[in-house]
């Protein structure tokens, strides 16, 4: 079989160079890695995967794309690091990948066969109780019951009937929503009001998750799982307005896909994309500031070295702060916008990650040997009361000792090129976690990562100090450090609230990509539909874009979002 020869094109860009040709140094020009000025269609700030799916898409449509990436290394989020030095890496950050199944990107960009290997399994996530008791969500729904009927017949028989139409609302409405333009709540509510399942999505956004899971199940550690499930990511689980949701999570909770390699392997592919239709990288290449001339995003300068990148089109993927304040300046902004970015909230809570390198996968002390198989298990947690005292404490800037827990995952079993010694296993233990700890993370870290050890032990009994070859922790703060944009720890750039969702987030003005400033784009994490590499932002800027600079997409809407387009939005 003759393979066709894969047709790169080269980059297209104009530059203005300052250089000028020295005979008696003829290597001097070997100093000038990039022109100071240069000219571009299109400038996006930050390589994560929001950044790199829009320049991926626009490089495509055949627009002249750069992407100025602040780290060493674009991906952001999509990390593989080697943080158990020596030969062991983990995913400090992006673990799971919950829309694998409706991310146009990937269909676009064939991410699911050649380029790269996505593992779903079938044991999603379990938790364990102190006395040996388990209980667990499955990718297939019989297994879910099984393991529901330990527990309460009655629980199992619901969980079959409302996992069909949480299914439903999912499949239908949520997730190909998650790749179109927000709505207004009067429209969302208009639209909805055609179908049967969407005057039910209605009805749920009207409860909170606490609501919701206490009326739908009686067995309090069903109810405890399920809540977790549905709250881990940021939902409060007392307010209402956000009960659409529950389902979402709850779906994507039993669906979640590992990316084999490491989860910096899909930024890789991402990365290419870019690359062979021509756009540019520049990596460690921070954005001190957005040009703003005559009332319009002209550009950007780059930090450190005055290099300016001219634009017609700058794409922030960065929090609200950072991009209107400190690159934009406050003066630069209408006061609505400055109004709105300064009532910007942050997450309630982030995490605190502990990282092992052992002798041995984690093997639980409970009755169901499939628990040590799931992608993810949440120890600690007896019952929905201690479940929510913990994260009262989170949110109160406290971690108790006497009651926490979390989630943890053995990324070795889904993964073992991740350790380069054979026979070794690398493992997280992550809880919710303040960035402001009461007393400082400083003179608590020791404290808490013990705490988190004994813990683990307590479930794991052979994690014993025999077993452990390595271990490190990342709190809230030094995720900040890793990740300026995720201030105080805010992994998804901003809370889950009813105010900052949908057309609301950031605000009504940039919820659709383009902003009051002419010119200027928003498409990170902190913009509509939201965080969690759920690839929405990106892929809705890189429309937006395009049909703003009269560009044709090469691209279309995939066969579910057409169909969610014909039934809830066509008249």
């Amino acid at each position: 079989m003759r393979r066709t020869r894969e047709v790169l094109r080269v980059s297209n860009f104009r530059y203005q160079s300052k250089f000028k040709y020295n005979p008696e140094d003829p290597f001097g020009h070997m100093q000038e890695e990039f022109p100071d000025e240069s000219e571009f269609d299109v400038v996006i700030i930050g390589g994560g995967p929001n950044g790199l799916i829009a320049a991926a898409y626009l490089a495509r449509a055949g627009l002249s794309v750069v992407v100025c990436e602040r780290r060493f290394e674009v991906g952001g989020g999509l990390a593989t690091e080697e943080n158990l030095f020596p030969c062991y890496a983990s995913n400090p950050h992006v673990l799971y990948h919950m829309m694998v199944d409706y991310m146009p990107a990937i269909q676009d960009f064939d991410l699911d066969g050649p380029a790269l290997t996505w593992i779903k399994p079938n044991a999603q996530t379990g938790m364990v109780f102190e006395d040996g008791s388990s209980v667990m969500l499955a990718r297939q729904v019989q297994d879910t019951k099984d393991s529901f009927l330990k527990h309460s017949q009655k629980d199992a028989n619901t969980f079959g009937k409302v996992v069909r139409e949480w299914r439903g609302i999912v499949d239908e409405i949520l997730a190909p929503a998650t790749y179109i333009p927000p709505m207004a709540p009067i429209e969302i509510t208009m639209a909805m009001e055609k179908t049967a399942i969407g005057r039910r999505m209605l009805e749920l956004g009207e409860a909170s998750p606490l609501e919701i899971i206490t009326t739908t199940f009686e067995n309090d550690r069903i109810r405890t799982l399920m809540l977790y499930a549905a709250c881990m990511w940021g939902l409060d689980p007392n307010e209402s307005g956000l009960g659409f949701m529950v389902p979402l999570m709850l779906d994507r909770t039993m669906n979640k896909c590992y990316c084999y390699g490491g989860s910096h392997k899909f930024a890789g592919a991402l990365a290419r994309q870019v690359v062979k239709n021509g756009g540019l990288i520049l990596e460690a290449a921070g954005v001190d500031s957005i040009l703003i001339e005559n009332g319009r995003a002209a550009g950007v300068r780059l930090a450190h070295e005055g290099r300016v990148l001219r634009a017609k089109a700058v794409m922030s993927t960065l929090d609200p702060q950072t991009t209107f304040v400190d690159l934009v300046g406050s003066d630069n902004l209408p006061d609505s916008l400055r109004n709105d970015v300064e009532g910007w909230e942050w997450d309630k809570w982030s995490f605190n990650t502990l990282h092992i390198a052992a002798n041995d996968a984690p093997q639980y002390a409970c009755d169901d040997p499939w628990i040590d198989k799931c992608f993810a298990t949440i120890i600690g947690i007896e019952s929905v009361d201690r479940l929510l005292a913990h994260w009262e404490n989170v949110s109160a800037g406290r971690i108790d000792p006497a009651n926490f827990g979390g989630h943890s995952t053995c990324e070795s079993l889904f993964d073992p090129t991740l350790s380069d010694r054979p026979g070794k296993y690398v493992s997280m233990f992550q809880i919710h976690a303040p960035y402001a700890l009461e007393g400082g993370w400083l003179d608590h870290r020791e404290e808490i990562q013990a705490a988190m050890l004994a813990e683990w032990r307590r479930a794991a009994p052979n994690l014993g100090p025999e077993s452990i070859v390595s271990l490190s922790m990342e709190d809230p703060e030094e995720i900040e450090i890793r990740f300026p944009q995720m201030r105080r720890g805010s992994i998804k750039h901003g809370d889950y609230g009813p105010l900052q969702m949908g057309c609301f987030r950031p605000n009504q003005d940039c919820s659709g990509t383009d902003t009051p400033i002419e010119g200027l784009y928003t498409c990170g994490a902190s913009t509509y539909p939201g965080g969690l590499v759920l690839g929405g932002p990106g892929y809705l800027g890189a429309n937006r874009v395009a049909d703003d600079l009269g560009v044709a997409r090469w691209w279309k809407p995939t066969p579910k979002m057409e169909r969610y387009i014909k039934t809830y939005l066509e008249d």
